[in-house]
């Protein structure tokens, strides 16, 4: 077999992180100058499989992992899911421009790649919706209970309307999004926060319930502002999501001073994005202000910070 290549993107959600896990809308966009590739080659002299994560620096064999590591349960439910007895001896390289423990869909990118890289390394033609089955079962031995959202983004590449256990709706921006993504630089895994959130709607149904309904109302608004290309619209609905998740405990200090920032230097509006508690800001800025913008949350104390641009 000829080695394959496969890759895919990060993602933002623009609305309705972790109400989306409540049966509530959301919006996210795929982030395509951010990705993970994986290449798969055949080990002709070697019966095991191989794993190089250059990023991390690891150097596996998948034969002496535990079941309960990510890449053999990925591997796992792959080979189950395209019924086969076993996988042959292979090499995965695995490389990524996308910030872990960011909310930047790290790890959705990591279930779609490989997944399409090792079915189209053993000739198998997927459909995208046959793909998108197998990151979520992926993504949920990452996230636990996770919507279903970040696997769908990055597996069709398309900004999109989701709800969860319906079907996605992609949506047609009426104007192209410029965004900057400020990542405050502290790591939090999203898995950790839905737990916690999960723990706060049991104790306090009616606060979180009331919080949850206002983001799902949001969402709704910002579908339509979207559509029409009503940037202005749009900004101040990512400031009133970002209230009702700070209300939440989902906020930092840090991450409302990268909000204050982008707005003082023109953004139309911002917002945390992802799991919150740390990862990224988000904020939807002019195309003439993306630098003063990235600067500005430079300043108030992004340990990093990129600009991208989501098409019509």
């Amino acid at each position: 077999m000829p080695a394959f290549s496969a890759s895919a993107p990060g993602k933002t959600i623009l609305f309705g992180e972790h109400a989306v896990v409540y049966g509530y809308p959301a919006i996210a966009v795929p982030l395509t100058n951010i990705s993970m590739k994986i290449i798969v080659q055949p080990l002709l002299d070697n019966e095991k499989i191989h794993i190089v994560n250059v990023n991390l620096g690891e150097n596996l064999f998948i034969e002496e992992l535990e079941a309960e590591n990510i890449y053999s349960y990925a591997l796992e439910t792959i080979m189950q899911s395209l019924k086969l007895n076993r996988l042959p001896p292979m090499q995965l390289t695995i490389s990524s421009t996308i910030p872990v423990a960011a909310g930047l869909g790290s790890s959705a990118a990591f279930a779609v790649a490989i997944t399409r890289a090792i079915s189209g390394f053993l000739g198998f033609k997927l459909k995208a919706e046959e793909l998108n089955q197998i990151a979520y079962a992926i993504e949920k031995k990452q996230h636990g209970t996770p919507s279903g959202i970040d696997n769908t983004v990055v597996c069709y590449q398309k900004p999109i309307y989701f709800k969860k256990n319906l079907p996605p709706f992609f949506l047609k921006l009426g104007k192209p999004l410029t965004l900057v993504l400020a990542n405050s630089g502290i790591d939090s895994l999203t898995k950790e926060v839905v737990i916690d959130i999960k723990k706060k709607h049991d104790d306090d149904p009616l606060f979180i319930d009331h919080q949850f309904a206002r983001i799902g109302n949001i969402t709704d608004e910002a579908k339509i502002c979207l559509e029409v290309g009503k940037l202005q619209g749009i900004g101040k609905l990512m400031l009133e999501n970002h209230r009702c998740l700070k209300k939440m405990g989902l906020s930092l200090e840090l991450l409302d001073d990268l909000v204050n920032a982008a707005i003082e230097a023109g953004a139309y509006g911002a917002k945390l994005c992802g799991g919150g508690r740390g990862g990224n800001v988000v904020a939807l800025v002019p195309p003439d202000k993306s630098q003063a913008v990235l600067q500005a949350m430079l300043e108030a104390g992004a340990a990093s910070c990129m600009v991208s641009l989501i098409k019509c």
